[in-house]
């Protein structure tokens, strides 16, 4: 069995078709979106956005893996998966030069990217972080020496015995990021549908946002998504969708709440984390996001790069 030309076309083709304005002469009303992902923009726009975020965050003492979360999320739920491969290609070198990082660097850079991209799961969608994921997992596959490296072995394998620890992990979580709301929080999700509390507890807080070795016992690797960096990507990802400020401001406690979750921690580093989890960190975020939105969405067609073929997920 197979489509027909026509009806492929029409999975493809925009919603509707731009129009006039019935209200305002000389108005266009712009086409709805197309079943295509968002192709990406020129490389130099690319480059200077990257340059851009990378030099910001390196001014705040902002590390890698916060700024690298952020856009990372960010590129998820705008879903340009060639834009997401620009920035892989992008981190994996020496800033200002064409040279490649040491392979322990770039294994640790494209495991993070790709945690993130799993964790999106439980904010932007199933299809979108596939495809995503499917996007970063080629650039990785391009670089032999970082795919003979990256960990193949899944981390999430749950069996009946540890259940109700991952539970309870992800309960803490969640209880963490809502503090004095949470409960509240949980009834009114349980109100809206009874096994909306259960499912999001039991299967994205707990198996999903949480980092694996809190349940499992095992040493948490450099790239982990943790408590500063899953708020960071609950926020970039949410605010990147758009429609959903309730949830971007809930997570924007989260962030401002995640202090004690980095008291160890000392020298630059501490200060990047430090201002992350301030008032004037979470307004870096939501205008990290917009700048980088603003390239991917705002840029003309004209300035864009030749769709790729097309995922066949």
């Amino acid at each position: 069995m197979s489509l027909t030309p026509a009806f492929k076309a029409l999975l493809k083709a925009p919603k509707y078709a731009a129009r006039t304005s019935k209200h305002s002469s000389g108005k266009i009303i712009p086409a709805g979106s197309s079943g295509e992902p968002l192709q990406p923009p020129r490389t130099a726009l690319l480059q200077d956005l990257f340059k851009r975020v990378s030099s910001s965050a390196e001014r705040h003492h902002i590390g890698w893996g916060e700024w690298m979360t952020v856009m990372t999320a960010t590129m998820f739920a705008l879903n340009s998966p060639g834009s997401l491969q620009a920035m892989h290609r992008y981190v994996m070198s020496k800033e200002g030069s064409q040279e490649l990082r040491p392979v322990a660097e770039r294994v640790n850079r494209a495991c993070l990217m790709r945690e993130v991209g799993l964790k999106c799961i439980g904010l932007i969608g199933t299809p979108k972080s596939i495809n995503n994921l499917a996007a970063l997992r080629a650039m990785v596959d391009a670089d032999s020496e970082c795919a003979k490296e990256m960990p193949s072995e899944p981390r999430r394998e749950i069996n009946a015995n540890e259940w109700d620890h991952v539970c309870d992990v992800g309960a803490t979580l969640y209880k963490d990021i809502y503090q004095e709301k949470a409960e509240r929080l949980r009834q009114v999700l349980s109100h809206s549908h009874p096994d909306l509390s259960v499912y999001i507890l039991q299967n994205e807080y707990g198996p999903l946002f949480a980092p694996p070795p809190s349940y499992k016992g095992t040493d948490e690797p450099i790239w982990e998504v943790n408590r500063v960096r899953v708020s960071l990507m609950n926020m970039a990802a949410l605010h990147a969708q758009g429609g959903v400020a309730p949830q971007v401001t809930s997570h924007t406690f989260g962030l401002l709440r995640s202090k004690p979750s980095f008291q160890h921690v000392e020298g630059p580093q501490r200060q990047g984390l430090d201002f992350l989890s301030s008032i004037q960190g979470a307004e870096w975020v939501i205008h990290t996001v917009n700048d980088i939105a603003s390239v991917l969405e705002g840029t003309e067609d004209e300035d864009r790069q030749t769709p790729s073929p097309p995922s066949r997920l």
